[in-house]
């Protein structure tokens, strides 16, 4: 693991399951001990001692074993970069929420096509469609709910949904709503003229004036 994951708690609980960890601590941890902390007495008794002629002292174990594993950190951290959703902001929660959502969205991606090796075959972009679809499918079901719970959107907003595939039943009449007393602006006429219509399309839910609706009139007979 890199410094962002590593922690001396979470250790712990790997080794509570008979795992272990290899990874990176930032010098301002408090789970450091003094004594492995940077001094520059030992930086200068490491650079006397620790050459002799061409020959360099050697690497602990565990920092070879790190530099030769640690490729899967840096290939998740280049796949987080690609498609990120981080922001600039100086909040830090942001910070680590845009962390989590990046490196969960990854995983989603991972573990689908490991249960579906078949997936977009071939198709280079194939983790951003991934991440496309699943974005759509996250907000869907609260673009329904606000479609439904919602009873006249801006006309830019339903163009949006029905892009993503949801269509608004309408259930708009001639006339005012139940329980709606307040009228609004002709959507037809200038903002000038700041005329107040008390009808509805009954297709796009837009207020409309009486110059502009077109009422059908049928007879009685024609009715039945």
């Amino acid at each position: 693991m890199d410094n962002f994951f590593t922690s001396i708690p979470l250790a712990e609980k790997l080794l509570e399951k008979n795992l272990t960890l290899v990874g990176t601590l930032r010098q301002n941890k408090p789970d450091i001990p003094p004594v492995m902390k940077p001094n520059k007495l030992r930086e200068k008794y490491s650079s006397k001692f620790g050459f002799c002629g061409n020959m360099t002292m050697r690497k602990p174990e565990v920092i070879q074993y790190y530099n030769h594993t640690k490729s899967g950190v840096d290939t998740m951290d280049q796949m987080v970069r690609t498609y990120t959703c981080k922001r600039r902001t100086r909040r830090w929660p942001m910070v680590l929420w845009h962390n989590v959502l990046d490196v969960a969205t990854l995983n989603a991606f991972t573990s689908y096509t490991a249960q579906h090796p078949g997936y977009m075959g071939g198709v280079t972009n194939a983790r951003r469609l991934f991440i496309k679809e699943l974005g759509k499918e996250l907000v869907m079901p609260h673009m329904r709910r606000r479609m439904e719970g919602t009873s006249h959107l801006q006309t830019h907003i339903t163009e949006a949904m029905e892009r993503c595939g949801l269509k608004k039943v309408s259930t708009a009449t001639t006339q005012p709503q139940e329980g709606q007393v307040k009228r609004k602006r002709c959507k037809i006429c200038p903002t000038a003229k700041d005329r107040k219509a008390s009808s509805w399309c009954s297709k796009c839910t837009s207020p409309v004036c009486k110059e502009h609706k077109h009422v059908v009139v049928i007879c009685e007979a024609c009715m039945h």
